[in-house]
């Protein structure tokens, strides 16, 4: 009897820890995860410079934004047009792109500058040999002289005078590196080159989760634009590709000379128990699951190959590092509030926020402010 009792005890107590470790993987799986596609809907417009779209949360905010179709094809909008409809739709104007013929339905996303903006042919992007988007800086100042470039310089040795600086960009989880666009728009009107990271997949429409090697690829990044001639870096990262710039920044200590972040994720650990918190998903699942993340034997149960660098990517600032973040009262994703929170303890960090915007929508919302606070950050180092 005592001995059946054993046994049975031991069962539970087996099946108890592996449903846990079951429900760690799946938690585990929707931290690295880039996360659910939202689609909106495409409704019938007369106008092939207008695309009206059904009205939710996301398409009747104000400013530019990008829609990406099931064919590939990309179409920018610009502001709603009219009042709102009697039948819930809104309104939109098309300017770059055209509709597919008989779409249905589109994602809606902030990546809103395209490399024509930038004065680049998509077709002819420049890229390192860590596979990263290369923009040269769009004005060029000799003294009181400025010279407009608006295309790539192949050779190194080509390139400007921008005293030595380059920005270095990285996307976050489930966008796009094209939406990294925004802040090379905004770099590269101060005269200033940048990279894009290359996070391991062809650019386009690309939506990836996090990867055991995301870090590398960033430093590989800064490496190329030593490579080109920089002799200081500010690495700029959106939302999760904060912490991955923060992460490489500390790789580079003797190049990376200051940070801009955007809806940043400071901490993965912070950001990762706030969110459970507010899901009601209880603490100790979520130590386990970035525990499983940080192991290279057990990530493999969330579908990642090698670790993921739990810690590295939950170290939080720089002490000491210039460091701009723009983030929004209206970003329920991160809330600034996980940002505000660091600021008494961070005299190196300037916030600004701006108009209420989802996460990572700061620039659509307001250009003019973003463009600003990039600009006199940069021109004040």
């Amino acid at each position: 009897m005592q001995r059946t009792a054993g046994i049975v005890l031991a069962g539970l107590t087996t099946a108890v820890v592996t449903g846990f470790g079951v429900a760690s993987a799946m938690v585990a799986r929707r931290v690295i995860a880039a996360g659910r596609v939202h689609h909106s809907e495409v409704l019938p417009s007369s106008s092939p410079i207008t695309v009206r779209l059904d009205r939710n949360a996301a398409t009747g905010l104000p400013g530019r934004y990008g829609l990406e179709f099931d064919d590939g094809s990309r179409v920018i909008v610009g502001p709603v047009i009219g009042r709102e409809t009697a039948d819930g739709s809104v309104m939109r104007s098309v300017i770059a792109g055209r509709v597919p013929a008989g779409a249905t339905r589109t994602r809606f996303t902030g990546a809103a500058v395209t490399p024509a903006d930038l004065g680049v042919d998509e077709a002819h992007l420049a890229t390192t040999p860590s596979g990263a988007w290369r923009f040269d800086g769009e004005t060029h100042r000799h003294g009181d002289a400025v010279t407009d470039t608006g295309s790539y310089l192949d050779d190194a040795t080509d390139s400007a005078p921008h005293d030595g600086t380059w920005v270095v960009h990285t996307h976050g989880l489930g966008a796009s590196p094209l939406a990294t666009l925004r802040s090379v728009q905004a770099v590269q009107r101060t005269g200033l080159p940048s990279l894009v990271t290359n996070l391991g997949s062809a650019f386009t429409e690309r939506r990836s989760g996090a990867d055991a090697a995301d870090v590398d690829r960033v430093v590989a990044a800064i490496d190329d634009a030593v490579a080109l001639g920089a002799r200081r870096v500010i690495v700029c990262g959106w939302s999760y590709g904060a912490a991955l710039s923060l992460a490489a920044a500390r790789l580079r200590p003797e190049v990376v000379q200051g940070a801009i972040l955007i809806s940043p994720m400071l901490s993965l650990r912070e950001t990762v128990r706030h969110a459970a918190s507010v899901a009601g998903v209880p603490r100790v699942l979520v130590w386990s699951a970035l525990g499983l993340l940080g192991s290279p034997l057990l990530a493999r149960a969330a579908g990642v190959r090698g670790a993921v660098p739990v810690r590295e990517l939950s170290a939080g600032l720089i002490p000491g590092l210039p460091t701009l973040a723009i983030h929004s009262p209206g970003d329920t994703t991160i809330p600034v509030e996980l940002t505000r929170a660091v600021v008494p303890g961070s005299p190196s960090l300037e916030l600004v926020e701006v108009a209420a915007a989802p996460h990572g929508l700061e620039w659509n919302v307001d250009p003019g402010a973003f463009d600003a606070a990039v600009r006199d950050w940069l021109e004040a180092r």
